[in-house]
């Protein structure tokens, strides 16, 4: 038997198969960093409850400025 005697049928492949095949030899891509979020996640927690207690504790606007502390006599 020759080569030529024997049927050489097509090949047929398809395009998406050999898309997903050369989808799948690719490099992964670099997934970002989740550690960046959550550390700007906690500045911003951490700068809210700051202005938070300083807008509590500092005296309103316009107010009279504080009290001189009177002294109690000891015993």
């Amino acid at each position: 038997m020759s080569d030529s005697a024997l049927p050489v049928p097509p090949t047929v492949i398809e395009a998406e198969a050999i898309a997903y095949v050369r989808g799948l030899l690719k490099p992964p891509l670099p997934r970002d960093q989740t550690w960046s979020a959550i550390g700007a996640g906690a500045m911003l927690a951490v700068a809210s409850l700051a202005l938070a207690f300083a807008m509590l504790t500092a005296p309103a606007p316009g107010s009279p400025g504080p009290k001189a502390r009177v002294e109690m006599p000891s015993g």
